[in-house]
């Protein structure tokens, strides 16, 4: 049975893709900063889970070769831990610039460094980006300089590591109704009727949706697809 290691597994983009997984019969490995909460999601699916802080590069290395002394390999690794913190760009604190920087970029790079070494030919690395890394957004330069890096990174790794036989590819979401984006509405950051008419298709996107792209990149039927992003965002990405 196939093995996929999912950082930020038990919320969100996460957690749908790690259902996702479990639906097409892999073992799905939560990997989230929040313990508890990826144990009972992991008991839930089946799966196993592993308490990790993205930005701890030894903590990472040594779960996820535990992971793969449990589980015989890493055949699969999808990186959706990450996070924002809003705010004029003139006056960010350097602290939220950092700890933006640090969990959705660096973290995303210490993920994949961790995971590789225990991933057989064939695999896959599924890296989350965001419609932010082309199109901007105000008040959020942490976040669209992070996830603008992760489509860098993720071209880096692909022309590297087609050499062990690992593709790497990015998926890059549109605005997606989670629990994350209602807590933002709530808080009053964003306006999800607004939101939800910005996209040619008018609505949202559901995290299942994110979910089965992320799939399809990690599965054989993508055997020769590498060091692409897939923007999945209603057609937000090329409308006016």
């Amino acid at each position: 049975m196939a093995t996929v290691l999912i950082t930020g597994g038990a919320k969100g983009i996460g957690l749908g893709a790690a259902e996702r997984f479990a639906r097409d019969g892999w073992t799905p490995v939560l990997a989230d900063f929040d313990g508890e909460l990826a144990a009972a999601e992991a008991e839930r699916l089946g799966g196993d889970h592993v308490a990790v802080d993205v930005t701890d590069r030894d903590g990472q290395f040594a779960a996820f070769a535990d992971v793969a002394r449990r589980h015989g390999a890493i055949d699969a690794l999808v990186t959706c831990a990450g996070l924002t913190i809003q705010g004029p760009s003139h006056d960010l604190p350097e602290a939220s610039w950092r700890t933006v920087l640090d969990v959705d970029l660096t973290g995303t790079f210490f993920s994949c460094q961790a995971a590789v070494e225990h991933m057989p030919q064939g695999s896959a690395i599924v890296t989350i980006a965001s419609i932010a890394a082309l199109r901007g957004m105000p008040a959020r330069a942490a976040y669209v300089a992070a996830k603008a890096g992760v489509v860098g990174l993720t071209k880096a790794l692909a022309a590297e590591w087609s050499e062990r036989g690992v593709r790497v590819n990015a998926v890059a979401p549109g605005w997606v109704d989670t629990p994350f984006l209602r807590d933002a509405a709530e808080r009053g950051y964003v306006d999800l009727d607004v939101l939800a008419q910005r996209p040619p298709l008018r609505r949202l996107a559901e995290v299942g949706e994110i979910a089965d792209v992320i799939a399809f990149l990690a599965m054989a039927e993508a055997r020769y697809v590498t060091g692409q992003t897939v923007y999945v965002d209603g057609g937000w990405s090329w409308a006016m």
